[in-house]
């Protein structure tokens, strides 16, 4: 009996494995999966919407040819991809309306082209001479840009090809099965014979002697009823297991139909803004940042910084640039890193501007980490560094929503805050020029502010020493493009740059203001008679909680630096 166990148990992985192996070679689907097209392209660009790149399950590979010198294929989300384009002339490359193949749709345009190659908006890109592959995804509403140049008709040949990724596993276990059931077959093999080989050991059997003819008597049949316990117990079973078969039987012949519970109806889905960017392009943009950055810093020319710097973080570096040709022993300004990123926060948004917000530390104990602001203000503009705030010595960023998710854009006069974004400065200033008598005080947590503390204190020194003059302070807004992103603690993170002046004038006849160190240096003198004004600049960075919220605004970060000095 083992031994006819064993040979089914062999014969049973035998199949198992050929159906596996079956599953990996004759019944195997395609490796691929492919479609071509070919059109008169009469614009300088075409767009592969997402709807055609998720024709088929995987991830798409795009191959473009056709009679431009130069190719340029680039991936991003689809929305992103038509503001690019805009009033331009285009070809659409969508399915048609049985969704089985591509056809080409051309929409004619106003507005000239314009080079894609380089724009912050694309997941990824190549270019090449004469044709072009780019492996893409069409994940996040992904779609796909071809170009030339962005002035010259676009290829007019695309072919797009989605590997299949065949999934084994079954086949595994099918397999894995098959020999484990062949190992416990011939053991089971093995086990038997070695039982029947110790069986049949050697033994002496000695011969029967002949015996006569044996009788069985007959045994006579009764036509009477059975009598006893275990003839009534017979008969009282066989009536139920009768009943039980034929209820059985007719449970087989006919089952009542079962009532299914209808579907509920599924929520109404809400439409969320994606993230700006994604992680890939963030950590582009910034790698492009530093670069600029560095470039500027080593040769102390800001033409390398503004492609990727604007407003207030161009206007102080240089200044510090100038000071720096005037003289050589003043120390650089902290480098701009680009990783590593232990934060980030892109705004979840589908207009424009856009805003990003995103941390990174420079090696080493010494630097303090810093808050890279960006902006992003139309489709074909590339996003530029307007704040640069170095974070406070134990300054905490309140809880934010995920990279991958985003933040909501907070309006500069927003008015669910505890003080709109525009008058911040204001609010600020005024609690640094009156302390704890300003209408301010009960809106700031200044207990840790250390900036507060040393602005207050040097502007009552400054009240102090002076005798023969009068000093007037002044915080206001020094920009008006105030950004800010929202937190998940019912607040905002606010990025703000804050303009101080100090005003100096003498009060008797035949004196004069005196200045030192880097006010002469951007004065050209050493003082003037009539007065100084000097102007500095804060790019400031608060949490600022909502109206409804107990807490109160905090600064987390703060960069200072020399604007301009003048004489009366």
């Amino acid at each position: 009996m083992r031994f006819l166990i064993a040979a089914a148990m062999f014969v049973v992985s035998v199949f198992l494995v050929l159906f596996g192996l079956g599953q990996r070679t004759i019944w195997a689907p395609p490796t691929s999966v492919s479609v071509s097209v070919k059109y008169s392209a009469t614009g300088p660009f075409v767009i592969v919407p997402h709807e055609t790149l998720a024709l088929h399950p995987g991830n798409p590979q795009i191959t473009v040819s056709g009679n431009s010198p130069t190719v340029f294929i680039s991936s991003g989300r689809e929305a992103d991809i038509s503001a690019f384009i805009g009033k331009s002339a285009y070809v659409s490359l969508p399915l048609n309306k049985k969704h089985t193949d591509i056809e080409a749709k051309q929409f004619t345009g106003v507005a000239p082209g314009f080079s894609p190659a380089g724009s912050d908006l694309w997941r990824d890109s190549t270019s090449g001479t004469g044709g072009a592959t780019l492996a893409t995804s069409s994940s996040n509403q992904g779609a796909v840009l071809i170009a030339s140049d962005g002035l010259r008709n676009a290829p007019d040949s695309v072919s797009i090809l989605w590997p299949i990724l065949h999934d084994f596993t079954w086949s595994n276990i099918l397999m894995a099965s098959g020999v484990a059931l062949m190992i416990a077959a011939i053991i089971l093999a093995i086990l038997h014979f070695s039982e029947r080989r110790r069986k049949r050991g050697p033994q002496r059997r000695l011969p029967k002697a002949p015996s006569g003819p044996k009788y069985k008597a007959k045994r006579k049949v009764s036509f009477a009823p059975a009598k006893g316990r275990r003839a009534a117990g017979r008969a009282r079973m066989a009536l139920p297991a009768g009943l039980a078969t034929i209820a059985l039987l007719s449970g087989c012949s006919s089952s009542a139909p079962q009532a299914l519970p209808s579907a509920s109806p599924s929520p109404t889905s809400v439409s969320v803004a994606p993230p700006v960017v994604v992680a890939s392009q963030l950590k582009r943009i910034l790698s492009q940042v530093a670069e600029a950055a560095k470039a500027a810093d080593d040769s102390n020319n800001k033409k390398y910084l503004t492609p990727r710097f604007t407003g207030p973080a161009l206007n102080l570096r240089e200044v510090h640039y100038f000071l720096r040709s005037k003289d050589k022993t003043i120390p650089a300004l902290p480098s701009i890193v680009s990783s590593p990123l232990s934060f980030s926060l892109p705004a979840a948004s589908i207009a424009w501007p856009r805003s990003i917000m995103a941390v990174t530390d420079e090696p080493g104990d010494s630097a303090l980490p810093q808050l890279i602001v960006l902006q992003q203000h139309s489709p074909r503009e590339n996003y530029q560094v307007w704040y640069t705030v170095r974070l406070m010595p134990g300054a905490k960023i309140p809880a934010v929503p995920s990279a991958t998710n985003g933040a909501f854009p907070v309006g500069p006069k927003s008015l669910f805050l505890k003080v709109p974004p525009l008058n911040l400065p204001t609010a600020y200033g005024d609690l640094i020029n009156k302390g704890q008598s300003s209408l301010s005080a009960q809106l700031f947590d200044v207990s840790h502010d250390e900036f507060f503390k040393q602005m207050s204190t040097n502007q009552q020194q400054q009240v102090t020493n002076l005798k023969n003059g009068k000093i007037t302070f002044t915080h206001t807004l020094g920009d008006a493009n105030v950004i800010g992103l929202s937190t998940t603690e019912a607040g905002a993170l606010v990025a703000v740059y804050m303009s101080d002046t100090y005003l100096i004038r003498p009060t008797k006849s035949g004196t004069a203001v005196g200045v030192s160190g880097q006010e002469a240096l951007i004065l050209g003198a050493n003082g003037s008679t009539k007065g100084v004004r000097s102007i500095y600049g804060n790019m400031l960075l608060f949490f600022v909680p909502a109206l409804s919220e107990s807490a109160k605004i905090r600064l987390i970060g703060v960069t200072q630096g020399l604007v301009s000095v003048r004489g009366l």
